[in-house]
């Protein structure tokens, strides 16, 4: 026989069942993100807990709702944790993906992502990575601090790196590694720490990093402000 799915008869009635469990008055938002399934933050002023779930969760089971109360009080609660990652394994079919119309870029003046991808991917994961590739979008020119090298978005597969690394003084082993570390995570995925929270970057993620070849030379460059300077500048 079908089991059928459990459902709230609407979101105030969801909200009212986490005010039970959580103790405190809930300001709740239903999302359909694709890559955020649930975030909150605390009103210091008022106590008033503001959490925003996605959609999916309209169809979480009391239990569920206990364990979502329960990561609300005590984030790094790994129980509730697994609870909730479960549920979201298990609905994963209800995020709507949003489909980019972007088209990759991974040649670039200097550096051929492609081409380093390739390589890092018949030496370094047997071919296994399927992830596409590309050149980010260039940002605003304005004032600079900081710049992320490079991401990966599990929900796109897609692995941008940052333009600014398409110059000539930036070496080919410090892109390569760049590429190398976003390809580790769609490689190894999520991982989770001791303390059962999901974790970007694990330990096992940290030991096949350190492992690659060119991994104490690119930190080295990273690492000296002259480089950073130039790249922000």
């Amino acid at each position: 026989m079908e089991q059928l799915e459990f459902s709230w008869k609407d979101e105030s009635a969801l909200r009212r069942a986490l005010e039970r469990v959580t103790g405190r008055k809930v300001a709740l938002i239903v999302t359909d993100n694709t890559s955020t399934m649930m975030t909150v933050r605390r009103d210091r002023s008022s106590g008033e807990l503001k959490l925003r779930i996605h959609r999916m969760f309209l169809q979480a089971d009391p239990g569920v709702i206990r364990a979502l109360g329960d990561w609300v009080k005590r984030p790094r609660d790994g129980t509730s944790g697994a609870v909730i990652d479960e549920f979201i394994r298990k609905h994963r079919h209800l995020i709507h993906r949003r489909h980019r119309s972007d088209t990759l870029v991974t040649e670039g003046l200097h550096h051929d992502l492609k081409e380093m991808y390739d390589f890092l991917n018949r030496r370094f994961f047997n071919g296994t990575v399927t992830a596409r590739i590309t050149w980010g979008r260039m940002p605003p020119s304005r004032r600079r601090r900081s710049i992320r090298f490079g991401s990966y978005t599990a929900e796109e597969r897609l692995i941008r790196i940052h333009p600014l690394l398409d110059q000539a003084f930036v070496p080919d082993y410090f892109v390569r590694y760049i590429v190398f570390h976003e390809m580790l995570h769609a490689h190894l995925g999520l991982g989770r720490a001791n303390n059962g929270r999901r974790c970007v970057h694990s330990a096992e993620f940290r030991r096949c990093e350190m492992a690659y070849p060119d991994y104490e030379k690119s930190v080295a460059w990273q690492s000296l402000p002259a480089n950073l300077r130039r790249l922000l500048r």
